[in-house]
């Protein structure tokens, strides 16, 4: 296969499932021989010293101060280096709203670059600023893409929909999320003490982002509920601008002295192995990598069954529990049946191998061929 110039565009390096799954795809795109390079708004974030450090990362240093004129700075910046003669092959825009913003620059630039939106989440469930104007401008970003790749089958199905978008330009490829490593970094110790073995109580763990999307308010008052049957504790793995929010719930609860909010954590996986069950409370979500590494651990799982992705993750329920949305009795209920049923390791370690990176990099690099074909 040819070497591909390829150019990912995206916000900063958070420490979120999409930054860290596209930090995996460019290491493993530059590991195959690729030329692989950076653009963002910021150059910082959690996962940027996941980098490969021989991949260059373009820094807009875009302010803040302004939305407006923080969007326009990108679409001017992004318009010229769509026209850079062979530079690149193909732009890769990460997430809808970059991927906008990635749509404006391509309406000013009819012989620019092939470009393709890459869709972590279920667009007709997210909610932002300017959200309206954003509704009405989907099905524009559609005709203004090249390609469009979405995480997962229900995604790309929700995108059709939403965008009114040909189906012959929309393509699913999965996260690039397992990798090698994954299975020795479980095995190792988190020192944390509600995590050590022999133990008389039940640790649950929860992985994501402390916003509106991740609905952490379900899982604490799931955990109240618990706590009225046994000695139930819980880890809140993550950052996010919900935090003060969700800890004066905790104390509302009185349950704030069995929840540990432990923040960014480098090896998360440690803590999935460890784990009594590993919850995700999500309202939406696209591809949840969590519960794709909570597999690779063989951890007992519950989420609940949002759109979308856990029910495509977990086999129908084959390979963990499925909850409804926004149900903390369901919830409760869930976590403790699985807790104390039956497990099977191997069955969830043998499903996660489905989302490896060596696949997910096949089907990258399948679909941006398609794509440059259909240009030529």
């Amino acid at each position: 296969m040819a070497v591909k110039r390829i150019c990912i565009f995206m916000h900063r390096f958070d420490g979120g499932g999409a930054e860290k799954m596209t930090v995996i795809l460019a290491n493993e795109l530059r590991r195959r021989g690729h030329k692989v390079v950076f653009c963002v708004r910021y150059d910082y974030g959690e996962t940027r010293r996941l980098l490969d450090k021989r991949i260059p990362v373009l820094d807009m240093k875009v302010s803040e101060t302004s939305r407006v004129r923080k969007n326009l700075k990108n679409i001017l910046y992004l318009r010229r280096l769509m026209v850079a003669k062979g530079r690149f092959d193909i732009l890769l825009s990460v997430t809808a709203e970059m991927s906008q913003v990635a749509m404006a620059a391509a309406w000013m630039n009819p012989g620019r670059m092939p470009v393709a939106a890459v869709i972590h989440n279920t667009l007709s469930q997210e909610t932002h600023s300017f959200q309206r104007i954003r509704n009405i401008l989907y099905p524009l970003l559609d005709r203004s893409m090249d390609g469009v790749i979405a995480v997962s089958e229900a995604v790309r199905e929700d995108y059709i929909r939403l965008c009114k978008a040909d189906a012959g330009h929309v393509f699913t490829a999965y996260n690039p999320v397992i990798f090698d490593e994954i299975f020795q970094l479980a095995e190792e110790k988190t020192g944390h003490p509600w995590l050590e073995t022999p133990r008389s109580w039940k640790t649950l763990v929860l992985a994501g982002r402390l916003s509106y999307q991740k609905n952490h308010q379900l899982m604490l008052k799931a955990l109240r509920r618990l706590r009225r049957e046994g000695d139930w504790r819980l880890i809140l793995l993550g950052t996010g601008e919900l935090e003060e929010e969700l800890k004066q719930l905790c104390r509302r609860l009185r349950i704030e002295e069995w929840v540990d909010f432990k923040g960014y954590v480098e090896n998360p996986y440690a803590y999935f192995s460890a784990a009594d069950c590993v919850v995700l409370s999500s309202r939406f979500e696209g591809l949840p990598t969590v519960l794709i590494e909570a597999l690779a651990c063989g951890s007992t799982i519950v989420s609940t069954d949002c759109p979308s992705g856990p029910r495509e993750i977990l086999g129908d329920g084959v390979y963990g529990t499925l909850v409804p949305v926004d149900d903390s009795r369901a919830l409760a209920e869930g976590i403790r049946k699985a807790v104390s049923g039956k497990t099977d390791k191997e069955k969830r370690i043998k499903r996660s191998l489905d989302f490896s990176v060596e696949k997910s990099v096949n089907r990258y690099l399948e679909i941006i061929d398609h794509i440059l074909q259909g240009r030529k």
